[in-house]
């Protein structure tokens, strides 16, 4: 092969390296947004070509597996950020209990305001008339 020829051949396979990579981040980054995972979805991605996706055995593979597995639900939601149904009523029961324990804290203040009220009325009461202020005619 020619010095040219060897150039050509080492930027083609430093490109397709490059596709490559970007392909697997784009992979990965429609996997961790919970996006689906696709052919057309990754090569719009990574921006490379749906043909360079499937004539590549290994990216083909990853795209096959990911697109039938149930890791991706229709809410677009990744399997390993979906809550448990249990831990959802763990939450929720933990919710309730706080929800209780405010009422009662918020019934006490509503007790403790109206007493502090009637203290207020009971000082203004007691408190002497203030003598009216006569202005005018000395």
């Amino acid at each position: 092969m020619t010095p040219a020829g060897e150039h050509l051949a080492e930027v083609q396979a430093a490109r397709s390296r490059d596709a490559f990579e970007r392909a697997v981040r784009g992979i990965r980054s429609l996997e961790k947004s919970g996006r689906p995972v696709s052919f057309s979805a990754v090569a719009k991605e990574a921006g490379v070509g749906r043909a360079f996706l499937y004539n590549s055995v290994e990216l083909r593979q990853e795209i096959e597996k990911l697109r039938t597995a149930t890791g991706t639900t229709a809410s677009g939601v990744p399997a390993a950020e979906r809550a448990s149904i249990e831990s959802l009523k763990t939450r929720l029961r933990a919710s309730q209990e706080e929800n209780q324990r405010l009422r009662i804290e918020a019934a006490e203040l509503k007790e403790e305001l109206a007493l502090a009220h009637g203290e207020v009325r009971q000082l203004k009461s007691k408190r002497a008339p203030r003598p009216a202020i006569q202005l005018g005619s000395d």
